[in-house]
């Protein structure tokens, strides 16, 4: 599995504290949850004397659905901290806020670019965790908080290519609560 996977399983189950982390952005313990399920946006813009356009697919990771009434439906984006592409995260959330009440979760590394998505009225959680790396030769656990593969902790093996992504540990999450700067037309003149 990859980071992207891990880190959605991570989210969903608890931790060492029995915390569920997902609980933190959603708010309560009330819910059901759906990954990876595919849905259709109307066609918009559509005049009536041409062909239907085809429908816009969009697939959130996690889609949420609280039960206490009324019933809510969040969509949440998890982001890795491996290609992470600002631009086009945009572009899939802006889709998602379509249907659903949408919200980010991106890599603490990456806090720079949280108030792009903030600015748009998106909440943003951001995440850190320690990666768990095990080694295919000695089978010795190595325990590291960057994406960079280390080498393995074993002094007598020292391996570097033959690393797997075990898990993760110490997932922790924050909400990006900083304010935003004022739009540039509201400024005063210099």
């Amino acid at each position: 599995m990859g980071i992207h996977s891990e880190l959605i399983l991570a989210l969903c189950q608890r931790d060492e504290k029995g915390n569920i982390p997902l609980v933190k952005v959603v708010g309560t313990m009330n819910i059901e949850v759906q990954f990876e399920e595919s849905l259709y946006l109307p066609a918009r813009d559509q005049p009536d004397f041409t062909a239907p356009l085809p429908p816009r697919g969009v697939t959130p990771d996690i889609i949420v659905t609280t039960l206490a009434v009324p019933k809510q439906k969040i969509a949440i984006e998890v982001e890795s901290d491996i290609d992470f592409d600002p631009e086009k995260t945009l572009r899939q959330i802006k889709k998602y806020s379509e249907i659903f009440e949408t919200r980010l979760i991106m890599p603490k590394e990456q806090e720079k670019f949280a108030p792009y998505f903030k600015n748009e009225g998106f909440r943003v959680y951001l995440w850190t965790a320690t990666r768990i790396w095990e080694c295919m030769k000695c089978g010795q656990k190595t325990y590291e908080k960057t994406s960079i593969k280390p080498r393995c902790s074993n002094t007598q093996c020292h391996a570097s290519q033959s690393l797997r992504l075990a898990g993760l540990k110490e997932i922790e999450l924050d909400e990006y609560v900083k304010p935003l700067q004022k739009p540039f037309k509201n400024r005063a003149p210099y």
